[in-house]
């Protein structure tokens, strides 16, 4: 079923690399190096190479993987990175109705030229650990043409006091066969909380969970860590106050439970990218219920306060998407009537407005705070020339890799999309000026 080509038996790890009749060569894969187990994770997604995995598995075992993707079970694999064995580790594909099971809908054949994987490290042998890490995801990237923006974007939340996974770039390759290029993006688990909240690190991660009831049903639902013995009543108070408060009050039960500045940072960021599918995008699905997602939220053990992750960004800094979702008011603003459901994606899709929300109705209390955070981003991460050099620096590193991308786009189109891109940066900052100066305007009364 997929347009991953399934290999003959040929060479795997522990193979010299050779000609494979037209096939990728495998890399020599020597014992484990120790180092590699307890490296420092920084330096994995330092970006100063792409790294390159190769896996090596019967071919009914991979053959069996790729016509059965969708039910995202692990198989066993032996694994080999820059020539050091990783032993045995269990790949298995992931992802959500756009990179995964879009690609399976009839009566369209697989329009995917890659699906993303995700790697896990102990599945068949405790305790193993690839640079302190469990699991490792492997984003196929292919709704973002520039390669670029999960890099760039996590970057910027990052840069802006707004915790977020650290990402890279890798290439697979399974029995030689090459697979392409693959965003390589930390996951968010145990590993992931220890390492960004170290003051506070065995908190509850919730994959997105937004404080709209009191059922702790779906906040179990939701579980990301702990699961055994996460609790959600705090969870579950914490939508009771949003919902039983209007205005000021509201924003002041938000700032109990969150930290308000750290918010206002982080729909800086949200907005400058253009993230139109993450937390301001609220689906109305067929029961009538709409809900956003593609974002964790960490639940501090000690405090008790919420903090936002966000996630999955290959659909972000692409002005084109005002197209779609131009019609969406933005999440300050709030409309009437709130029930009212928003065409989105010419048609194919329906939202709810952001700015109905509690939590953005709480947040838009405070936009004074909102503005200050966009004009740091504007002085700071975002300032001219900044991205530009680091898409022209990351562009220089990526393009031996997607120049060998068999099944992908031209070269000269990858180019096209990439100086796109630099163009639009400049909309992009020219948009959240006007944002700031409608601000100015609408408080002056003008």
């Amino acid at each position: 079923m997929l347009a991953l080509a399934l290999s003959t038996l040929g060479a795997g790890c522990g193979d010299e690399a050779a000609d494979n009749g037209g096939r990728g060569a495998t890399l020599p894969c020597y014992p484990p190096n120790a180092a590699v187990a307890d490296g420092d994770p920084n330096a994995l997604y330092a970006a100063i190479d792409v790294a390159r995995f190769d896996f090596r598995l019967r071919d009914e075992t991979w053959a069996e993987l790729q016509a059965n993707a969708l039910d995202e079970e692990y198989v066993e694999a032996e694994a080999c990175y820059k020539e050091s064995s990783l032993g045995l580790v269990g790949p298995r594909f992931k992802g959500g109705y756009g990179s995964l099971e879009l690609c399976f809908e009839e009566p369209q054949r697989l329009p995917c030229p890659k699906l993303s994987m995700k790697v896990r490290f102990d599945e068949y042998v405790d305790g193993k650990r690839f640079y302190r890490q469990k699991r490792l995801n492997f984003h196929s990237m292919i709704r973002d043409p520039t390669k670029l923006h999960e890099r760039l974007g996590y970057d910027l939340y990052r840069d802006m006091g707004v915790v977020a996974p650290r990402s890279a770039w890798a290439t697979l390759y399974v029995n030689g066969e090459p697979l392409g290029l693959f965003s390589m993006v930390e996951d968010a688990d145990g590993r992931f909380t220890e390492n960004q909240f170290p003051e506070d690190p065995d908190g509850s991660l919730h994959e997105a969970a937004w404080p709209v009831t009191v059922d702790p049903d779906y906040y179990a639902e939701k579980i990301a860590t702990n699961e055994e013995k996460a609790k959600h009543d705090r969870f579950s108070a914490f939508a009771e106050e949003l919902a039983s408060t209007e205005g000021a009050e509201r924003l002041a039960a938000l700032s109990t439970r969150m930290d308000v500045e750290e918010l206002h940072r982080y729909m800086a960021v949200d907005d400058a990218i253009l993230n139109w599918d993450g937390v301001t995008t609220f689906y109305v699905d067929e029961e009538g219920s709409a809900a956003n997602h593609n974002y964790f939220v960490y639940e501090e053990p000690s405090s008790g306060r919420f903090r936002l992750v966000p996630w999955d960004l290959d659909n972000t800094m692409s002005v084109w998407s005002r197209r779609y979702f131009g019609t969406v008011p933005h999440w300050t603003e709030t409309p009437d009537p709130c029930d009212e459901d928003i065409a989105v994606l010419d048609g194919s899709s329906h939202v709810r407005a952001p700015g109905c929300d509690v939590l953005f109705s709480a947040l838009n209390q405070d936009l004074a705070g909102y503005r200050s955070a966009v004009r740091d981003l504007l002085e700071g991460p975002f300032r001219e020339g900044r991205l530009e050099e680091q898409v022209d620096r990351y562009a220089e590193l990526i393009r031996p890799s997607l120049a060998q991308e068999a099944r992908g786009l031209p070269l000269f189109t990858w180019d096209e999309d990439v100086a796109s891109l630099t163009r639009e940066l400049s909309e992009m900052r020219s948009r959240m000026e006007r944002l700031l100066d409608d601000a100015a305007r609408a408080e002056r009364g003008d």
